[in-house]
């Protein structure tokens, strides 16, 4: 008997059918990767398993039981529990606060053990090797660290079904190893995990069957091993797939400089240059301060002032507004925090940042901001039933598309792209290498941070290794294996070729 099924499940919003009549069955024992291009119903899928919100039809039976969920503690009752791609921690809370939020242990007088609290969380943090401080505030912490509070929280449940959303869109290669051996020792334990990614290389690596969506509706399900990536991507989208990656970056001009940057740091100095129509790459391990240094050049960065040039003039940027005002424009990896109005429609996210491109004589024209919102969303693809729609709603590839689209708009001379992929579907993602491909070949200068080093090894000219949020080498993509730049970015400069070594900080 499955231990998980769905029988007709479907789930309607105004002017759109989610999910439509999913058949789905899951054994015990078992990863099963769930897929899907952007918008196929997988988030929608997810969260009615998890009790997010009920199904419109349809019914959910565990161990061939009916069961229905009025809200996720219903469904962490019946052990489900959801790691979400976007988070849901609280920030103003510490890390042991978060992973027992609402099951916090309490003393014989109902009052919040403290001390057991932070033990029972050093301990979960412990036994699955997450390298995190119990008291560390979690609104402190990175991305990654983020994710990984996300994946306690779960686990210190004993849930009999643990859902993960997109998992390793922001661990490093150490953290997906560790997630892999966790997910190994729950399958032994005969835990179902539903595996949720755009990584196919990932999916392929560690789902026993693979379900796919396309359009709310299940269209296949089979063994990992019968399917081939070319032959999955094809059901995803319900075309032919394009071949992504070994993309030939467009000719740059590197007697054009556009940016010229030098961070001066107690041991020493870092400085690199990014020319017109040149991608370059920031390279490096999670925690290395790649972010840091991308948020410094707009002002976020606190305590760290990099000298900078644009068109060898010198610029001082302390805000975003004035990085802005000189054309850079930044694409930030965490969007649900830093990149979205949530509650506003589609069209007031597109247009937030070139309102008075849309406003002479100070009134705004809807008709002229409409126009310009749908032309760039219709380029990059967005699927959405409307751009009066709440961005909230959309899924989390098109939510990207969104503050892709917003950049775009600004016409920007210099791009930021900080994690531009992340939870972007595999066809997604070939129409963005496409795009910034297009932007670079128009004069564009562009700085690309991926955890993806197959990514940088794709699109870039040249990588910018950071090690302690500077430069620490320069590599040049078509001398460079991911091998190597694994190695330079966890400092193994010994073992580099030194042939492959253009530059280095000083």
């Amino acid at each position: 008997m499955p231990l998980l099924e769905t029988r007709g499940l479907s789930k309607r919003f105004p002017g759109i059918v989610a999910l439509d009549e999913v058949d789905f069955e899951a054994d015990a024992g078992e990863v099963r990767a769930v897929v899907g291009a952007n918008g196929a119903g997988k988030s929608t899928f997810m969260n009615i398993l998890a009790g997010v919100f009920p199904p419109s039809s349809g019914e959910i039976r565990l161990a061939g039981q009916p069961v229905a969920f009025a809200s996720p503690r219903d469904a962490h009752e019946l052990g489900i529990n959801i790691v979400f791609q976007e988070f849901s921690s609280t920030p103003e809370l510490t890390v042991a606060e978060n992973i027992f939020l609402g099951r916090e242990p309490v003393s014989r007088y109902r009052l919040i053990d403290r001390k057991r609290l932070r033990r029972d969380a050093a301990e979960i943090l412990d036994r699955y090797h997450l390298d995190l401080s119990p008291d560390a505030m979690v609104g402190s912490l990175s991305v990654a660290q983020r994710q990984q509070v996300e994946l306690a929280r779960a686990l210190s449940t004993s849930a009999r079904i643990l859902i993960l959303d997109e998992p390793t869109a922001v661990l490093s290669p150490r953290d997906w190893e560790n997630l892999r051996r966790i997910i190994g020792h729950m399958i032994r334990e005969g835990h179902l995990i539903l595996y949720v990614s755009h990584r196919l290389d990932e999916v392929f690596a560690i789902a026993d069957r693979i379900t796919v969506l396309r359009n709310g509706r299940e269209v296949a399900t089979g063994a990992t091993a019968a399917m081939t990536q070319r032959e999955l991507v094809q059901l995803m989208t319900g075309r032919e797939a394009r071949k992504v990656g070994a993309l030939a970056p467009p000719p740059a001009a590197a007697d054009l400089p556009l940016l010229s940057v030098a961070v001066q740091r107690e041991d020493g100095a870092s400085s690199f240059q990014l020319n017109r129509g040149e991608i370059v790459g920031l390279g490096g391990l999670v925690g290395s301060g790649r972010t840091a240094l991308a948020r410094s050049l707009i002002g976020l960065t606190p305590g760290m002032h990099p000298t900078m040039a644009i068109d060898g003039k010198p610029v001082h940027i302390k805000t975003p507004r004035q990085a802005f005002a000189h054309g850079i424009a930044y694409l930030t990896e965490d969007r649900k925090r830093d990149g979205l109005f949530s509650n506003l429609s589609v069209t007031v996210n597109c247009s937030a940042a070139t309102l008075p491109a849309y406003s002479p004589w100070g009134l705004l024209r809807e008709d002229i901001e409409r126009s310009a919102c749908g032309s760039i969303l219709q380029q990059l693809g967005l699927v959405a039933r409307s751009l009066d729609m709440a961005a909230e709603e959309l899924s989390g590839g098109n939510q990207q598309k969104v503050v892709m689209a917003r950049a775009l708009l600004a016409r920007p001379r210099i791009l930021i792209c900080d994690e531009p992929t992340r939870g972007v579907d595999v066809q997604a993602k070939m129409e963005i290498y496409e795009l910034l491909q297009k932007l670079a070949a128009e004069g564009v200068g562009i700085l690309l941070i991926s955890s993806e080093f197959s990514e940088l090894l794709s699109l870039t000219h040249r990588i910018l290794v950071v090690r302690h949020a500077a430069i620490s080498r320069e590599l040049v993509t078509g001398d460079t294996s991911e091998e190597l730049l694994l190695l330079a970015a966890a400092g193994g400069a010994e073992a580099l070729d030194p042939g492959a070594t253009i530059g280095q900080s000083n």
